[in-house]
């Protein structure tokens, strides 16, 4: 959708007057596009008309009831960006006017997402802003935009008050991240319009047979992640990983007879009474409205039950089936309780299958530890699952956001991340759950442009983003960050993308000095086994090589001039 005002490359625009907007003050030259990069993720539509320069005293806020945590959440950030202490200015003479409905919410109706979706227009004589949405949810994105703003150019006793329109709504549904510590950061993550969470719950049965579940002990923060105007997710750890929780001592029918071991035996009732306590259990935490249940993750060739009441079977058919049976029961208990499913390597080839099984309103998560934890140049969505997208079913997608799921490698990649939320906004897919490893803090870059182009994946280009990035996190020289950004962005892309040298860690290649020492290494561009890429498989050809040789020398020789560490 074209931007309103003047064109700027990515389809988004400013439009700075060179008179007055009111009461407002013109902008220089070049002013509003500096303002702007202080902005993530960029509004689908911008315009920064003029500027008003206000004590905070000066600036009134007015709001419907707080009937809703969102609501008292989106004020409370409000009076801190506008440096105001307890309820602020009762008399001023511009007011920040947050309104839910009304005629001015209308157009948002027909913007994809509008439940997200906000608008942002000056008062007449620039007397102040009005913030409008559909949702408690899209008026705290109104908001989180506009102290953005405020808090880029505020001084002690002084704020700079932007006149603008903004008409802005995401391109995916659902942002977001599972796992790491994903928990300690959702102020953070709030801040940047992501907006789930998921997170492995505790799972157990006690001695009388009754499951329960629960978060587990330290991360109670995702009790408050609703504030924060993210959803938490909890989820149930993959079905053939439930050793040690007092499954298979309670109901020992349960153990599969014959397959790899932790499988289960499906046609078991028992399983179906289980999963439904947890189930239960977990949709009656706060704020809980889904809960995801991963389906058997690897058995290792080994298969599943092959008793006689399994085995005439598709063994990850069954596992549907009672997972969804289960889920139908648990909504005796706990009516309007959502449910998801996630796939898996041990699902792949039953996944056409599954999705059969599913009715309508079940939402479905795409993982395969080879296909999604990667940094290929490859797709990752296969044409089943962009089939089921397109289809209006719901997709997600659990793809690694760093170089290497586990260790902590560095990795400042905006290619990588604009091609994957690229491919998932135009394939259609609703949710993104990355994994980011061993911590945030090493992949805080990735995040963030995660963040950035799953809202609006046709916004800024990767060295834009980078540019931006800089800017917001006050870095020096950051033009030159953004240089250096994209110059190491696609060598560590390619690297990654060949499994070099976090590939050492897999088993199922022999180490690459072996395979030197034996005159056995692959030629450039080839893959191992049918999938694996190391050493070198996205380099296709020598020059490649050396193109990608001297862009690390130049990103090296950027990283001395700026003197930054993560550099």
């Amino acid at each position: 959708m074209p931007a309103m005002g003047l064109g700027w490359k990515a389809g988004w625009a400013f439009l700075a007057l060179m008179g007055t907007f009111g009461q407002g003050e013109a902008l220089a030259p070049g002013e509003a596009e500096a303002w702007v990069q202080h902005l993530i993720p960029l509004p689908h539509r911008i315009e920064i008309l003029a500027k008003r320069t206000l004590r905070p005293e000066q600036v009134k806020i007015q709001a419907p009831p707080w009937r809703e945590l969102l609501l008292w959440q989106a004020v409370r950030e409000l009076h801190e960006a506008l440096q105001q202490e307890g309820e602020g200015a009762s008399r001023g003479d511009f007011t920040l006017t947050l309104q839910i409905g009304g005629p001015e919410a209308k157009p948002l109706q027909t913007l994809k997402n509008a439940d997200q979706a906000y608008t942002i227009f000056p008062e007449a004589e620039g007397s102040g802003l009005r913030l409008v949405a559909l949702t408690p949810r899209g008026l705290l994105y109104a908001v989180k935009t506009l102290c953005q703003l405020l808090r880029a150019r505020a001084t002690k006793g002084r704020v700079e008050m932007p006149l603008l329109r903004i008409t802005d709504w995401p391109d995916m549904a659902e942002r977001g991240l599972w796992g790491s510590d994903a928990f300690h950061h959702l102020d953070w993550l709030g801040d940047i319009k992501m907006n789930v969470v998921e997170q492995i719950a505790a799972v157990w049965v006690d001695a009388e047979g009754k499951g329960h579940a629960g978060w587990r002990p330290g991360w109670e923060p995702m009790m408050e992640a609703f504030r924060y105007g993210i959803q938490p997710i909890p989820a149930v750890l993959h079905l053939n990983q439930l050793g040690g929780k007092g499954v298979f001592e309670a109901y020992p029918e349960l153990r599969a007879q014959g397959g790899d071991e932790g499988a289960i035996c499906f046609s078991q009732p028992a399983i179906v009474h289980v999963l439904a306590d947890w189930l239960v259990d977990l949709g009656n935490l706060p704020h809980v409205s889904e809960v995801n249940v991963w389906l058997s993750e690897n058995l290792h060739g080994k298969g599943g039950c092959r008793c006689e009441r399994c085995r005439p079977h598709d063994r990850n058919v069954l596992e549907t089936r009672a997972v969804l049976e289960a889920w139908r029961r648990a909504r005796e208990r706990r009516p309007g309780l959502g449910l998801r499913i996630l796939l898996s390597e041990e699902t792949y080839p039953s996944n056409e299958a599954i999705l059969r099984e599913l009715p309508e309103g079940v939402k479905v998560g795409y993982y395969h530890s080879l296909l999604t934890y990667n940094a290929y140049h490859d797709p990752m969505i296969d044409p089943l699952m962009e089939r089921w997208a397109r289809g209006g079913r719901w997709l997600g997608v659990y793809p690694q956001l760093n170089g290497a799921v586990g260790p902590a490698v560095p990795f400042t990649g905006p290619q990588f991340i604009h091609a994957r939320m690229s491919e998932f906004v135009d394939k259609g897919l609703a949710g993104l759950f990355g994994y980011a490893t061993p911590l945030l803090a090493y992949v805080r870059f990735n995040v963030e442009a995660a963040a950035e182009w799953a809202w609006n994946a046709r916004g800024r280009s990767p060295q834009e983003f980078a540019l931006s990035y800089a800017v917001r996190h006050r870095l020096p020289q950051p033009e030159k960050f953004a240089e250096w950004a994209e110059a190491i962005g696609q060598v560590a892309w390619d690297l990654y993308g060949s499994e070099w040298p976090t590939g050492e860690l897999r088993r199922a290649l022999p180490p690459v000095v072996k395979a030197l020492g034996e005159g056995r290494l692959p030629p450039l561009g080839a893959r191992q086994l049918g999938i694996y890429k190391k050493p070198w498989g996205e380099f296709a050809s020598p020059q490649q090589l050396a193109d990608d040789w001297a862009a690390a020398r130049r990103a090296t020789a950027l990283a001395r001039q700026m003197g930054i560490p993560q550099c």
